[in-house]
């Protein structure tokens, strides 16, 4: 029997993948979920899983795992960290991709799915405002997650060109949703414990993709007829952070923080509890960098990925903040 392969099943994203291709209509038996080992089950549905535990930098774990395989999912990843080295990332994110890319050789691959990140272009603490940039914008990433994720993003290209193996290249926005235990579920936390506080107008628009649209989009580009791509997949709609924090608080029953810091009183505050958190070993809520990914508008344009893939995004943010909320309430996270 033919399978699919999930690599970092048991993640964020990689464990909605599995939801949404099981309610497609695919078979547990046909699929095998690649998890790091000691890691924990709890995100997917149940343990009655074809399952390797191991690590994607075993060369001989991986080879057994794609027996029989024809289509592969690779999600598993070093995420990106402030301030991480190049180090930190290439062992996993580009020699970690190199072991799965060997062992499809020879294989009777249909489609290699590879979610990399929009950390390639550049990200808007470096480079400044990002409206609608697409798939043309020249890959310059400003920090190390990225540049290890672009060179993973080569190791595919060339194998196509080596072996044909047919690929798809995803490149997700801000994603959230029910299991986010990283990006957004901190901004979340801030406004619960009411230390969140607005810097800014507010005015400023981001790209946050509900993790369900993610995953089907991907879905749609392992069926599509394309054989070669990259794609960026996010909202479709930009929303301000105002909104953002709007829905944020109306989905967790709190009153939407009043207080504000302009924009340059609170990037120069910024830097004395940054480089204190240094010099102590804490790290703190409130950096420049963070200040300048919260006042600096960061959307990108999924036009491609509408055209050739089908994607169609159709959770607006508000909607994906209330089922966000709902989850991180039934579950005691906040």
């Amino acid at each position: 029997m033919t399978k699919i392969l999930v690599t970092g099943a048991t993640g964020f994203m990689g464990s909605h993948l599995v939801e949404y291709l099981l309610s497609q209509g695919v078979k547990r038996k046909e699929l095998r979920l690649f998890v790091k080992k000691g890691e924990s089950l709890k995100n997917l549905p149940d343990s009655d899983f074809d399952i390797i535990e191991s690590d994607i930098r075993d060369k001989d774990a991986v080879n057994k795992s794609m027996e029989g395989v024809e289509t592969v999912y690779h999600l598993a990843a070093n995420t990106i960290t402030d301030g991480g080295k190049y180090k930190d990332y290439k062992e996993v994110n580009v020699d970690g991709t190199q072991n799965i890319l060997d062992a499809c050789e020879e294989k009777n691959i249909r489609k290699f799915i590879y979610f990399s990140t929009i950390a390639v272009y550049g990200l808007p603490a470096y480079v400044g405002e990002i409206v609608n940039w697409n798939e043309t914008q020249p890959k310059k990433p400003t920090e190390a997650y990225g540049e290890s994720k672009l060179e993973a993003e080569k190791r595919v290209i060339e194998t196509h060109e080596k072996t044909g193996i047919p690929y798809i290249i995803i490149r997700p926005t801000t994603v959230y949703g029910p299991r986010d235990y990283q990006g957004i579920f901190e901004l979340y936390k801030a406004i619960e414990k009411h230390y969140f506080f607005m810097i800014g107008n507010g005015k400023n628009k981001m790209d946050y993709v509900f993790v369900k649209d993610l995953v089907g989009g991907a879905r749609e580009a392992e069926l599509s007829k394309y054989q070669a791509g990259d794609y960026i997949l996010g909202s479709g709609k930009p929303t301000t952070l105002n909104t953002i924090v709007n829905c944020i608080s109306k989905s967790i029953g709190k009153e939407v923080p009043k207080f504000f810091l302009p924009k340059d009183l609170a990037l120069a505050v910024s830097y004395l509890p940054w480089i204190t958190g240094k010099l102590v070993g804490v790290k703190s809520p409130i950096f420049p960098n963070r200040v300048k990914i919260l006042t600096t508008s960061c959307y990108y344009d999924v036009s491609k990925a509408k055209k050739e893939i089908k994607y169609h995004p159709e959770t607006p943010f508000c909607k994906g903040a209330e089922i966000t909320g709902k989850w991180l309430i039934g579950n005691n996270q906040i």
